[in-house]
Parts: C-alpha cells; structure tokens; sequence
C-alpha cells in the first residue's frame, strides 16, 4: 500500500514536470537555472531527486518493469550527485548546453517524462504483474 501511495507520486510529479516543460518551456527553463544557481535550492532540489531515485529503486522489486524503473531511480541518484559535487562552472556549462537546445528538445524530453509517468502510474495499478 505504502508503494503504491510512493509511486502514485512519483507519477504525479513526474507528469506535472512533464506537462510543464511541453506547455512552457522557457519558464521551466528558466526555473532550473534559479533553482541550480541558489544553494540551498539546490541542495533540496537534489535531495528530492535522491529520495525519489531510491525509492523507485527500492519499491521497484514489486514492480513489472523493474529493470526500467530501478535504472530511472539510479539515473536519477547519480545526477542528483552529480549536481551537489560539480564545481559552479561545471553546473554553469552543462545548464548552458541544456539551454541552448531548441524548445523542440525541452518539448520532447517533457513528452518522455509525461510517457514515464504513464507507464510507472500504469505498473503501479497494475500491482506490478
């Protein structure tokens, strides 16, 4: 019951993420430039991405796709370090180069995420069989 509360979460935010990076990309573009460039708002920002990459990780095992959602959740923790341990002009130059993509990427990557949120609330329901 507690996994699937979790996950229906997890869902729900990751499909909020991804209907915002398609509706308006700039803004969310522009989002995760203040966030990354603040500390502390970095620091709970990558906080959540750990929480959320070891719980998928951890719950995972009930799941049907679990090779898929404990790879997301391992992604999802190495890129949480990643942005707590790089130095500021590593950060600066990869939300540089993620900037600079065309709005049809930012789009694309939110179409991905509203998919992954559809298919983690679908596997969730499902109770994984």
């Amino acid at each position: 019951m507690l996994t699937v509360l979790l996950f229906g979460l997890i869902s729900l935010l990751w499909m909020a993420m991804g209907l915002t990076m398609i509706a308006i990309p700039s803004w969310w573009s522009l989002w995760i430039r203040q966030a990354v460039a603040d500390p502390v708002s970095r620091f709970l920002l990558a906080q959540g991405m750990i929480l959320t990459g070891l719980l998928l990780v951890v719950g995972a095992s009930t799941q049907g796709g679990y090779w898929l959602w404990v790879t997301l959740g391992s992604l999802s923790v190495a890129k949480a370090l990643v942005l707590l341990g790089s130095s500021e002009s590593l950060r600066m130059r990869l939300l540089t180069w993620w900037g600079r993509g065309p709005v049809w990427t930012h789009r694309l990557a939110g179409v991905v995420l509203v998919a992954l949120a559809t298919l983690l609330a679908i596997d969730t329901i499902r109770g994984g069989q």
